[in-house]
């Protein structure tokens, strides 16, 4: 007990024993020390966004490392392939009429696969989730906004109004747009919430702060009040109540540039160690242009004066540069949740076990970014945005339009062994442990559109007399005698760690 306690103690034991007693609960949690050894904590009990307040600058930081870093650009392509790839591709299901389904199959290949569906005419619906996919990587956050555009159909050549999706940064938000109204709502941030703290719009600049073009007068400066659901705000919630995203680079930024200037100061090393370069002492008679001093470089040859004399630094020999950066890029690829092979490219220490247990567990993040976030907040939204407009468009059939809805199907994961995982897959659906359309979604195909391709095949090879060996059917009534599967020579090798 200290002087205080004591003191309490000896007005009121009772007190006094309640004080030490508390504080033996708590002095278990080395971390929740004051003392000196945790004066580098930087403990605060603000909420999410309070504790986020500089996501503008941490964005700005981030995205100059994307420009200027080869490993934070690798890093938002890994996140980006592996998350969105070639895309996540859309599925009707819960569709009671077969030509209707076959209708809205005819919709996503001529709106979603085609650059109608973007704003700007530029990219289809895979390439404006890469966009998104790219911004929430640096900037934390997203915004979609759609529009309608006019535009012709049927063949009277008539004028209606047709789907467009804008994807924005979070600059767009207009942060002077902050604080309480009339009406009970509150913004902030630019965004505005009702009295039970749901969205209700968002207050965006028609055109990004930061263009060349925005001066900051005129219509340009001001921002428009946009109702909620006409925009999609994405982002990864990490905490309870947390309202905007922060650049997932937050716990590497630092680490990054660290990095870059440790190669940039062993470049320079080298570049010096490089500069072999000899003096040669003039006679007196030499003037002040001759003695001067140039930049070295390779090869050079300098004179100097009699009485002039130069010393040369001996700096000591820095060694360890694989084993540092190493283990600063392990450190970003952590902090990303990707692998350190995905972030280098450096295989030279995996074999097929390791970099198949690497790869399950960012499989795993890459599956929570998928149906935890990018799925949910942006594709069911824009798969509703859809139905909508094509119910619209087709008044005589919207009741059985709007009971309708999409599915997304993610894309396929790249199998690192595929001899292996394929028979594996194939096993798993004969035991009954999955279903045949599962195992297809997950190789990231569409199980329907998968199952029609098939029939056609079948049924142009049984129109032209070929028979194929993966069609058993055909085979047996062709009386073709089917050859045996090739025997899996496959052995296991004692203590050689590669899993074979």
């Amino acid at each position: 007990m200290n002087i205080l306690d004591r003191m309490i103690a000896g007005f009121s034991p009772e007190r006094g024993l309640r004080r030490a007693r508390a504080r033996a609960a708590t002095a278990h949690y080395d971390a929740a020390t004051s003392t000196r050894r945790g004066q580098s904590w930087k403990v605060s009990g603000a909420d999410a966004d309070a504790a986020s307040r500089k996501r503008d600058r941490l964005a700005f930081v981030s995205r100059d490392l994307v420009r200027n870093n080869p490993f934070a650009l690798r890093g938002q392509q890994v996140i980006t392939n592996n998350m969105v790839g070639d895309g996540i591709i859309p599925k009707i299901i819960d569709c009671a009429d077969e030509e209707l389904r076959k209708t809205g199959f005819r919709m996503i290949e001529s709106l979603l696969d085609t650059t109608r569906i973007d704003v700007f005419g530029r990219q289809n619906l895979y390439g404006l989730q890469r966009l998104a996919a790219n911004t929430i990587v640096d900037s934390g956050e997203v915004l979609i906004q759609r529009e309608f555009h006019p535009s012709p159909q049927g063949p009277t050549g008539r004028f209606v109004p047709e789907l467009k999706l804008r994807v924005m940064e979070p600059d767009y938000l207009d942060p002077l747009h902050d604080g309480l109204l009339s009406n009970g709502h509150s913004i902030e941030e630019g965004i505005e919430y009702d009295a039970d703290g749901k969205r209700v719009a968002y207050h965006l600049f028609a055109q990004h702060p930061g263009a060349a073009s925005f001066r900051g007068v005129g219509w340009s400066s001001k921002s428009t009040r946009v109702p909620a659901d006409h925009v999609l705000h994405i982002y990864r919630q990490d905490r309870p109540g947390q309202m905007r995203g922060v650049s997932w680079f937050a716990p590497i930024a630092m680490t990054l540039q660290d990095l870059a200037d440790y190669q940039d100061a062993q470049i320079m090393r080298q570049k010096i160690a490089a500069c072999f370069a000899g003096f040669r002492r003039l006679g007196a008679e030499a003037t002040e242009e001759d003695r001067e001093l140039v930049s070295l470089s390779p090869g050079l040859i300098q004179d100097i004066g009699p009485d002039e004399e130069m010393t040369f630094s001996d700096p000591p020999d820095v060694g360890g540069y694989d084993m540092f950066m190493s283990t600063g890029l392990h450190a970003v690829a952590s902090g990303l949740g990707v692998t350190y092979e995905a972030l280098t490219g450096d295989l030279s220490g995996v074999n097929f076990s390791s970099g198949r247990m690497g790869r399950m567990e960012m499989d795993r993040n890459v599956s929570s970014w998928q149906w935890l976030m990018l799925i949910p907040q942006m594709m069911e939204p824009i798969g509703r945005w859809l139905i909508e407009d094509w119910a619209r468009t087709d008044a005589a059939n919207a009741r059985t339009i709007m009971a309708s809805r999409f599915d997304w199907v993610p894309p396929h994961r790249i199998l690192v062994d595929p001899t292996r995982e394929i028979p594996a897959l194939r096993d798993a659906v004969r035991a009954g442990f999955a279903s045949r359309s599962g195992v297809v979604r997950q190789l990231g195909a569409d199980p329907e559109r998968l199952m029609e391709e098939i029939t056609k095949d079948a049924a142009e090879a049984k129109a032209k007399g070929l028979v194929f060996d993966s069609d058993a059917a055909a085979v047996s009534a062709a009386g073709v005698t089917q050859a045996p599967p090739p025997e899996d020579k496959t052995t296991t090798q004692k203590g050689s760690g590669n899993g074979k």
